[in-house]
């Protein structure tokens, strides 16, 4: 069992189920973000429902961060259980590319100091058509 997910759910004063934790290692396990369909598909012992409700639950307690692509939504692990990255989105074909850079974080931070902000969190996404699929055309 991950400590820092007990932790959490410890300080929320929350159940850590079954069912969380079937879907907190779901996502634990992908290299890529899931969309929730996906999520239902490798949890088969959840119902519906609870898969909705616990990345719900999860988001409030910053444990998944949302990816968006188009109208849709996928779902990763945030930090402290993932490093901090950023993504580049396939618009064609949809594939989530992890990008981890300092140059872009010290950017933001430079940013924020600058308008005299503290950030507390940030995403940063690029989208647009991989090699892939620009050679499709």
């Amino acid at each position: 069992m991950d400590t820092e997910l007990v932790r959490i759910f410890s300080k929320a004063k929350l159940r850590l189920t079954t069912p969380r934790i079937a879907i907190f290692n779901a996502l634990k396990e992908s290299s890529t973000p899931l969309s929730t369909s996906q999520i239902i598909r490798l949890c088969p012992g959840v119902d519906k429902v609870s898969v909705y409700r616990t990345i719900k639950l999860f988001g409030s307690l910053n444990i998944v961060t949302i990816v968006t692509h188009g109208w849709k939504q996928s779902y990763e692990l945030s930090s402290p259980f993932h490093p901090h990255h950023h993504h580049i989105v396939c618009e064609r074909c949809g594939d989530v590319i992890k990008l981890q850079s300092p140059s872009i974080e010290a950017l933001i931070h430079k940013f924020a100091k600058q308008h005299a902000f503290t950030p507390t969190s940030h995403h940063f996404e690029i989208h647009g058509v991989c090699e892939k699929c620009a050679s499709k055309q």
